[in-house]
């Protein structure tokens, strides 16, 4: 692997790209469950990842046998790049007549939380990008 691309796999760069996959993932499960707002039986759909990006990170001395390559990684020094966002169905809750369970008001408040998380991860990765850049053309100058 060249010094180039190694530049762009520095694991704080790969946790910022993993986690605005995350929050875009996020994104795309919210606008559905706010377009299917009045869609009798629709099921609310959650995108889960930043606990698996915790533990790929620091690791634990436990380590988990998978049986299936949709399990995640349980344990032991992860890899963040093999990190990827989990969409989850809530089918245990149900509150409305129609067998519909989106609360828009929740809904409308995540998908703020959710963007403002993908506002900062974006930034943090331009941030990052800029570094390289730097880093690039002054090693062009030498």
């Amino acid at each position: 692997m060249g010094l180039i691309s190694r530049l762009f796999e520095v694991p704080s760069t790969v946790m910022l790209k993993k986690g605005i996959e995350g929050t875009d993932a996020r994104h795309r499960a919210l606008s559905n469950n706010i377009a299917n707002v009045d869609t009798p039986n629709y099921e609310r759909a959650t995108v889960s990842f930043e606990k698996e990006l915790q533990r790929a990170r620091f690791g634990t001395s436990f380590i988990g046998k998978t049986t299936d390559d949709r399990h995640f990684r349980i344990g032991g020094v992860g890899v963040v790049g093999e990190v990827t966002p989990r969409v989850v169905i809530d089918n245990n809750t149900r509150f409305r007549a129609d067998r519909n369970n989106i609360n828009i008001d929740e809904e409308m408040a995540n998908l703020a939380e959710n963007t403002q998380k993908n506002v900062a991860l974006t930034d943090l990765l331009s941030r990052r990008y800029k570094e390289i850049r730097t880093i690039l053309q002054q090693a062009s100058q030498t």
